[in-house]
C-alpha cells in the first residue's frame, strides 16, 4: 500500500511480439508453428473476404485444408458473433486463433480466443468485472485497419445485442501472441474510414499519455503515436496508397493501442455511452476528446503542453480545436450534432459516463453535471 493507503498504480507494459514490414503476411505460417497451431481459425468479416486479403492469409499460411474460416463479424461485433465464433472453433477441432480485420474482428477474435480455454459464455466475462479466466488460445492477429489499436491492447469491447451499447473486458490474457503489421493490407481502405480509425488512434494515444497511469516507455509511445497521426493522417486519407503515410499510421495503431493499457478517460466514457445508435467507434471516440479536452488540460497543463507540441500545435492553440481541427480536415463531425446522434435523456447518458470504468485513471473525474455539460454542448442543446 502508498503512504496514502491506497493501492499503487503500477507500471506495467504488456506488448505482442510483433512483425512489421510490407509483406509481413508471409510470417504467417512460421509463426503459427512457432505458437504451437496446427489447425487456426481465421476470424475476419466478409469485406475483408470479398477484398481479397482472406484468402491472402489462407494462401500464406499454405494449408488451407487446415485453416478454418469465420467470416460473419458484423461491424459492431455481437455476443452472438462471439458465440457462433466459438461453436465453430469447437466444431472445426481448432487449436489457435488468427484475427484479420480491424477493431470489431480482433475483439471478437479475442473473445473467441478466451471461450476456447475457459468456459461459459461471453456473457460471462465482458462487461464483468474481475472474472476469473485463464489465458487464451494462442491468438494472432493481422490488422487490416490502423486505428483502433486491439492489436497492441489488453481490451475487447462487444456490443450484448445490436441495440445495447458496448461492454468491454480487460485482461492481460487479451494481449495477443504475435501481432503482424504489414501496411500494404491497409492500402484499400477507403478515405472515410482511413479517417474514422486514425482519429481512433490519436483518441487512445492522447488519452493513454494524459492518463494517471504513467508508464514512461508507454508515455514515449503514445507521444510518437500522436506525431505520427499529426502528420500523416491527411495524406493518408486524400493519398491512400502512400506507403510511407499508410506504415505511420499502421505504428500510429499500434501506439495507440499500447497506450489503452495506461488507461484512457472521459472520451471513450462519452463514446461508449454514445455507441447505441451504431456509429463508427473512431468517430465517437474523436467527438468525445472534442467534448472533454478542454477540461482534462486545466488538470494536466504540463502533459497537455506535451501532447500539443506532439500534435504541432501553436501554443496559444487549445487540445480541443486542434483536434477539432484535424477532423474536419479529413472529412469527419466534430460534435454528436452534427452526427445525427439522438439523446432522448442526455442525464442518463451523463449518469451513465460518470459511472464508466474510463474514469479509474483518468486526469479528473468529471461529476454527472460535469458530463451532462459536455453533452449538451456537443448537441447543440445550450
Amino acid at each position: 500500500m502508498s503512504a496514502a493507503g491506497t493501492a499503487p498504480i503500477f507500471a506495467a507494459l504488456q506488448l505482442p511480439r510483433t512483425l512489421f514490414a510490407d509483406g509481413a503476411l508471409s510470417a504467417l505460417s512460421g509463426e503459427l508453428a512457432a505458437l504451437g497451431v496446427a489447425r487456426p481459425l481465421l476470424v475476419t468479416d466478409r469485406g475483408v473476404v470479398a477484398a481479397g486479403i482472406a484468402a491472402r492469409a489462407v494462401e500464406a499460411y499454405g494449408d488451407a485444408g487446415n485453416m478454418s474460416v469465420f467470416d460473419a463479424v458484423t461491424e459492431n461485433p455481437l455476443f452472438a458473433d462471439v458465440e457462433d465464433g466459438a461453436a465453430f472453433y469447437r466444431q472445426e477441432r481448432c487449436d489457435g486463433v488468427v484475427a484479420l480485420g480491424g477493431g470489431s474482428v480482433i475483439d471478437t477474435a479475442k473473445i473467441i480466443a478466451l471461450l476456447a480455454t475457459n468456459p461459459g459464455r461471453a456473457a460471462d466475462y465482458v462487461g464483468m468485472r474481475d472474472a476469473p479466466h485463464v489465458a487464451t488460445a494462442p491468438l494472432l492477429v493481422v490488422p487490416t485497419t490502423a486505428g483502433t489499436g486491439s492489436e497492441a491492447s489488453p481490451s475487447a469491447g462487444i456490443h450484448p445485442d445490436a441495440a445495447t451499447a458496448s461492454v468491454g473486458m480487460n485482461s492481460r490474457h487479451l494481449v495477443p501472441s504475435v501481432v503482424i503489421l504489414d501496411p500494404h493490407l491497409t492500402h484499400s481502405l477507403p478515405a472515410s474510414l482511413t479517417a474514422a480509425t486514425g482519429i481512433d488512434a490519436l483518441s487512445h494515444c492522447i488519452e493513454g499519455y494524459l492518463s494517471r497511469k504513467s508508464v514512461p516507455l508507454g508515455d514515449a509511445i503514445a507521444l510518437d503515436g500522436i506525431a505520427r497521426v499529426a502528420q500523416h493522417l491527411r495524406r493518408a486519407v486524400t493519398e491512400g496508397s502512400d506507403p510511407d503515410a499508410r506504415s505511420a499510421m499502421l505504428l500510429a495503431a499500434f501506439a495507440g493501442g499500447v497506450s489503452i493499457g495506461m488507461g484512457l478517460g472521459p472520451a471513450h466514457a462519452v463514446a461508449i455511452v454514445c455507441s447505441d445508435q451504431g456509429f463508427p467507434h473512431g468517430i465517437l471516440s474523436g467527438i468525445g476528446l472534442v467534448a472533454t479536452l478542454d477540461a482534462s488540460q486545466r488538470r494536466v497543463p504540463e502533459r497537455a503542453d506535451a501532447v500539443a507540441r506532439a500534435l504541432g500545435l501553436a501554443p496559444s492553440t487549445a487540445l480541443s480545436e486542434g483536434v477539432a481541427s484535424l477532423m474536419r480536415e479529413v472529412g469527419l463531425p466534430t460534435t454528436l450534432a452534427q452526427l445525427g446522434y439522438v439523446a432522448p435523456d442526455v442525464d442518463a447518458l451523463a449518469q451513465a459516463a460518470h459511472a464508466s470504468h474510463f474514469n479509474l485513471f483518468a486526469p479528473f473525474h468529471p461529476s454527472v453535471s460535469d458530463y451532462a455539460a459536455m453533452l449538451r454542448r456537443s448537441l447543440n442543446m445550450t
